[in-house]
């Protein structure tokens, strides 16, 4: 990462930082990118290719200082989420990912086993996952209030949503709780998940994961594609 935004007239630099994840300021034709120090280095990397896509895209415009929850949630249309995806193109090529996932399961266990290989965090692996993988499938975060955000396959987006609430009877919710499920995917009625009148018709895959005291990441895969094929006639 240093390397490349080095090329790019950037120079990343590692300090202590409070207020935010990391931040960018340019003069000119040359910029430093800091980034906390105290962040793992999945996060790291993250940040600082994030910054980079700011430096790249927004110069002139704005002088950047990214917080963790700008980070995190800006998975839309804004200028935060065109710098995450700037990041995960960046970090998670398409043309090296892609072949990497043909056929595997959406589970956090391949999730586990990408970001080892790309170094690269939880949150901006599974949602590469989602995106490029082989099966319809969704990446939720959930609080103890509800839906965050979500990230939908290019099969279903835009055609079937996430609830705003948590079902009470989804192996999330229970992490949520401390009731703590199995670590292992498991089947579920769809309507504990999606917005639809249909969906307690149908089953989805989901693996959830706790990512801090209070949120949990969720995969949904649609292993059993009867909803997708439904949705399609």
């Amino acid at each position: 990462m240093e390397i490349i935004a080095q090329y790019c007239g950037a120079t990343v630099t590692y300090e202590p930082l409070n207020a935010c994840e990391a931040r960018v300021l340019g003069l000119g034709e040359h910029a430093i990118i800091t980034v906390n120090s105290a962040s793992t280095p999945q996060r790291q990397r993250f940040s600082a290719a994030h910054e980079l896509a700011h430096w790249v895209h927004d110069r002139g415009k704005l002088a950047a200082a990214c917080t963790a929850t700008a980070i995190r949630n800006s998975w839309g249309a804004d200028v935060e989420s065109r710098a995450n995806a700037y990041a995960s193109d960046l970090l998670l090529p398409k043309a090296m990912f892609q072949p990497r996932v043909k056929g595997r399961d959406v589970t956090f266990d391949t999730v586990d086993d990408l970001r080892e290989t790309f170094n690269t965090s939880m949150t901006a692996t599974a949602i590469r996952l989602v995106r490029f993988g082989p099966w319809p499938s969704m990446v939720i975060c959930s609080n103890t209030k509800g839906r965050e955000w979500f990230v939908a396959s290019s099969e279903i987006e835009r055609k079937l949503w996430p609830l705003k609430s948590l079902g009470k009877n989804t192996p999330a919710y229970g992490l949520l709780h401390d009731s703590r499920p199995a670590d292992r995917p498991t089947d579920v009625d769809a309507d504990e998940w999606i917005d639809r009148d249909d969906a307690d018709e149908y089953v989805v895959r989901e693996h959830s994961r706790k990512i801090d005291s209070c949120r949990v990441l969720t995969l949904l895969w649609w292993k059993d594609q009867r909803q997708i094929t439904a949705l399609d006639e």
